[in-house]
């Protein structure tokens, strides 16, 4: 199976060299008209202040280098959560730096050593509801610069679960009504945010189950499942990147012994996102390919 991923694309503009530590401000009062999509994650218990601690100074030497000034990040290994991504860059760069805007105004800045034409970045982690932008910039000696800004944007699709036959995975016939609702509210989101500069959105479809049955099965048939309900959409013309991946019973709504049957545990998340979302906490998700989308 081909394994999501998109790459965010480089924006260039005015240069602004950042200093040698992590610091924490507050951000100017926003702008009319500026953009501010709120994101439904079902996290964010509890709120860690913005920390206030020393980062590895850029050198006092510029990285030298006959390429030209790039930079790009592939939002496949984005990972708000674990506060890391990876940075492709190449060119004469002289600094590397990060900001974040929370949405509570407040500014962190960080730099970084400009180590290879490959990078991976951290930063204290933040719950994705409150992060507003992510820039990351890289300069050069004449100021010339290239910035990649990352909008986190996620919402989850309240829908009706598609009733399956014990241990099936075929959609049947008294469930199509409940998918085109949902079809429909998916289009209705989409059409909101369509020309807001979020980055490549997707939908993820997770399948998941009750306690009953082995793990083994229960993964094998969320799986199945999730992948019967993403290709409903394709069918149906969803114009995104469609990806799915069951998680068995290792992501349970309400949790319970082994061998109960609740109804609660057996549902199929529908979520639209920018980066692949965290399901089961501390895991990465190895999301299936369903579509590209529309060529």
């Amino acid at each position: 199976m081909k394994h999501f991923a998109s790459i965010l694309t480089v924006a260039s503009c005015l240069a602004m060299v950042q200093g040698g530590v992590a610091q924490t401000r507050r951000a100017p009062a926003a702008t009319p008209g500026k953009v501010s999509e709120l994101a439904e994650t079902g996290e964010g218990e509890g709120t860690p202040a913005a920390s206030e601690h020393k980062d590895e100074p850029p050198g006092s030497e510029c990285r030298k280098s006959g390429a030209a000034l790039t930079l790009s990040v592939d939002r496949k290994l984005v990972s708000l959560e674990e506060g890391r991504l990876k940075a492709n860059m190449d060119g004469p760069i002289c600094s590397l730096s990060m900001q974040i805007i929370r949405k509570d105004g407040t500014v962190i800045d960080k730099s970084f050593h400009c180590e290879g034409t490959e990078q991976e970045l951290r930063w204290d982690p933040i719950p994705r509801d409150q992060i507003e932008t992510i820039e990351i910039r890289i300069t050069a000696k004449n100021n010339a610069h290239r910035a990649v800004t990352l909008i986190p944007w996620f919402v989850r699709i309240d829908h009706k679960e598609v009733k399956f036959d014990t241990n099936k995975a075929i959609i049947r016939d008294s469930e199509v009504a409940s998918l085109k609702e949902s079809l429909a509210k998916i289009k209705e989101v989409l059409h909101k945010v369509e020309g807001k500069g979020f980055g490549t959105i997707s939908l993820f479809i997770a399948g998941h189950t009750d306690t009953r049955g082995s793990a083994e099965h229960n993964m094998t048939l969320s799986r199945a499942r999730a992948e019967a309900i993403a290709a409903w959409f394709q069918k149906e013309g969803v114009c995104i990147p469609i990806a799915y991946e069951g998680f068995g019973e290792t992501a349970l709504k309400k949790v319970t012994a082994d061998e109960v049957d609740e109804q609660a545990n057996r549902r199929v998340d529908y979520i639209l996102s920018v980066e692949p979302p965290v399901i089961r906490k501390g895991a990465t998700a190895a999301w299936k390919l369903m579509s590209k989308g529309c060529s």
